[in-house]
């Protein structure tokens, strides 16, 4: 008996964290399609706020009730499958190390974000189903918006100068007399 109750942990695991990483690696590859550049891009504000955001939900969406009555199980539990896609892009060469270490802490408050609002619809009895549809098909919607309002097109220039102003006598005397 204890042994399949152990093995029911351990699917329910899974369930637990292996939709939210199956669901990130597939919306990742699906973003980077070269192809699909124009309309769907890894570096937009709908694939950045929505991936980390709806990994936290789903993560809280599979878990049991009386697991997120705890508030610090829907706020870091989260993060577990968001360090795991982060191991994974990294051992595949998806994303490097600089692009991780500054999203990182924003993909784990995402995270945090998605779990909380999650665990409030679940809570709360709401229609569970039509929500994480909906979540899980937003990106699709947001990232043609995004990309048709676009960025403003132009080339953008810095300058950098270096102006430099005469000493007052008294100081350039002083500094007349140093040898280099």
């Amino acid at each position: 008996m204890r042994e399949s109750n152990k093995k029911m942990k351990i699917k329910k695991a899974l369930l637990i964290l292996g939709i939210p990483i199956l669901y990130a690696l597939a919306l990742r590859l699906f973003f980077g399609i070269a192809r699909w550049g124009e309309l769907f891009s890894v570096m937009s504000v709908s694939f950045l706020i929505c991936l980390p955001t709806i990994m936290g939900a789903l993560t809280i969406y599979y878990s049991a009730e009386e697991n997120i009555r705890k508030f610090w199980y829907r706020f870091f539990i989260p993060w577990i499958p968001v360090i795991i896609f982060f191991i994974i892009t990294l051992a595949v060469a998806l994303e490097g190390w600089a692009c991780w270490l500054m999203v990182l802490p924003f993909f784990l408050l995402a995270a945090s974000v998605g779990g909380l609002i999650a665990a409030h619809l679940k809570l709360k009895k709401k229609d569970k189903k039509a929500y994480v549809s909906l979540l899980v098909l937003l990106p699709f919607f947001i990232a043609p918006i995004e990309n048709l309002i676009g960025a403003i097109p132009g080339t953008y220039k810095a300058y950098t100068y270096l102006i430099l102003m005469p000493l007052p006598p008294k100081y350039g005397a002083m500094l007349h007399g140093l040898r280099p």
